[in-house]
């Protein structure tokens, strides 16, 4: 239990009967259809080639990858029934599953080529890593895939999982297109998931019908699983309430203790690895690019008042770069509480000291603040409570709502913004998950660096980390790196976390087992 999510609501007794799942053991019942909430319309539902939460939610239903990735670690089959790993850890062989892709054409080891080196290593921030260490990947034969590497990469099975970014796509439809404007990410997605693409009307639903082709015999139980998009957090609740819908991810944390209230429904543990619920700063922008100006910030934020009014103590307070729950690669030494109090009239000085003197309006410059304008509604708390706290130090905070596409455009790509909140998951590994918010290969990517920070010694101690294949031999290179991290902090870590979500107590099966979204090939509904 020292790495579940520790809830302190007064609902906590009754989230932790709902958390235990039901006793025993049930006969999957055939047939239904399961309904769970979008936040959005997803911009694209290709997962290797975006980490957004709303195109993993469809793309990994639609898509898999060579493997899959347990609540606990372990690796199964996926695409990939079988492999191999040479004792140097530099070469993986790999035999795949007799499957089709939805359109019919079979499913074959060109797929596996095409899609890591053209697609999940090119345009995926969260397989990137593992995308730079691969030197070749040869197609002997339909139902073989040998990939070497370039030099050993710790998680690189882990990579290979849809939730990860390794979700391979048809290379019959990709081929010789531009891969981020191809149809099939956005109207005619092409999967060899147990469940295909049935009808896609675009700001309402996405209805995916039962693959009849599927290779794991027996799969899925459902006849139809559909996206229904609802972009109001409130609106979401409502309607698992009413049983509109039947599952929803994550749970708006001031309404958990209603949900678990209710006799029909329960609040679940996600199947999502430790996330944090960070604050980008955009360290090229003056004044922004001293760090005393960001110490200056941090120190100006009650991130007490913060975890308790925004995100109702769900989770814990971030206390450094990175998840403390991954005690293998956390650096003990490092906690934000006692580097950082909050402690205005230091935060004051510290500007003073950096020569962001105030005018005679009292201000010492404006703050431009970028939320998303659906997901994460607590987002929109935290800056309401920024503003009224750094008036304090003379820091006016401008905030402005977007849509996810506008956002990742604004802020990851062209990088015009001051601070944005985002949740990043770990995806298990820090070289997965968190590396990318801070190297500097990753600026100007989507999910990837928007602060902009770089610094050599970083980059390297997370290339050390990513390149050793034990976490006892990981695991100091990660705390280096942290250390130096949390003395620059181009990055605010508001809190650590794993999400929750809430389902009909009708549904079984979807969570406890494979990492991500939910597992909809074996998800079952009872009549």
């Amino acid at each position: 239990m020292s790495q579940r999510t520790r809830l302190r609501l007064g609902a906590a007794l009754a989230l932790a009967s709902c958390l235990a799942g039901p006793a025993l053991a049930q006969t999957p019942q055939r047939g239904g259809t399961a309904i769970f909430a979008l936040s959005q319309d997803p911009p694209s539902v290709n997962p290797a080639a975006s980490s957004g939460f709303a195109n993993r939610m469809v793309g990994c239903i639609l898509f898999q990858g060579l493997v899959r990735v347990t609540d606990d670690y372990r690796i199964l089959p996926g695409m990939a029934k079988s492999w191999t790993v040479s004792p140097d850890g530099l070469t993986y062989t790999f035999d795949l599953q007799n499957a089709k892709w939805h359109d019919g054409k079979p499913f074959t080891s060109d797929d596996v080529k095409f899609s890591l080196v053209e697609v999940s290593a090119k345009f995926s921030p969260t397989f990137a890593p593992a995308g730079r260490s691969i030197e070749s990947v040869e197609a002997p034969a339909p139902d073989k895939v040998v990939i070497k590497l370039k030099n050993s990469f710790g998680p690189f099975l882990v990579s290979l999982a849809c939730f990860q970014g390794g979700a391979i796509t048809p290379a019959h439809l990709y081929r010789g297109t531009d891969i981020l404007k191809n149809p099939a990410n956005v109207s005619s997605p092409v999967g060899t998931g147990a469940f295909k693409l049935a009808e896609w009307k675009h700001g309402d639903f996405i209805r995916l019908a039962k693959n009849p082709d599927y290779w794991d015999s027996g799969k899925p139980y459902l006849d139809e699983v559909v996206g229904k998009v609802i972009t109001q957090p409130s609106t979401a609740v409502q309607a698992l309430k009413s049983g509109e819908i039947d599952v929803l991810q994550p749970v708006p944390p001031n309404d958990m203790a209603g949900i678990s209230a209710n006799p029909k429904l329960r609040v679940i543990e996600s199947d999502q690895p430790e996330s944090m619920t960070l604050a980008f700063l955009n360290t090229t922008r003056k004044p922004l690019d001293d760090k005393r100006v960001r110490r200056a910030l941090f120190m100006a934020t009650d991130r007490d008042y913060l975890f308790k009014n925004a995100f109702f103590e769900v989770g814990n307070v971030g206390i450094m770069p990175m998840p403390s729950r991954l005690k293998w690669a956390a650096n003990s030494s490092i906690d934000y509480r006692k580097m950082y109090p909050f402690d205005p009239a230091r935060a004051n000085a510290l500007l003073d000291e950096a020569g962001v003197k105030r005018g005679v309006d009292g201000k010492r410059f404006t703050l431009h603040l970028y939320i998303y304008s659906a997901d994460y509604p607590e987002f929109r708390q935290v800056a309401v409570a920024l503003k009224s706290m750094y008036q304090a130090i003379g820091v006016d905070v401008d905030t402005e709502a977007m849509e996810e596409a506008t956002l990742v455009k604004k802020v990851h790509v062209e990088r015009d913004f001051d601070m944005t909140m985002v949740g990043y998951t770990s995806f298990g590994d820090p070289a997965l998950g968190f590396a990318r918010a801070f190297i500097s290969s990753t600026v100007g990517r989507p999910y990837g660096n928007p602060s902009g920070y770089s610094n050599p010694v970083v980059d390297e101690l997370f290339v050390k980390g990513e390149r050793a294949l034990t976490y006892e031999e990981r695991g100091p290179f990660y705390s280096q790196a942290q250390a130096i991290i949390a003395a620059d902090l181009p990055v605010f870590t508001w809190r650590e976390l794993r999400n929750m979500d809430a389902g009909s107590t009708r549904i079984h099966d979807l969570w406890g087992k494979i990492q991500g979204n939910g597992n909809w090939a074996e998800a079952w509904l009872e009549k």
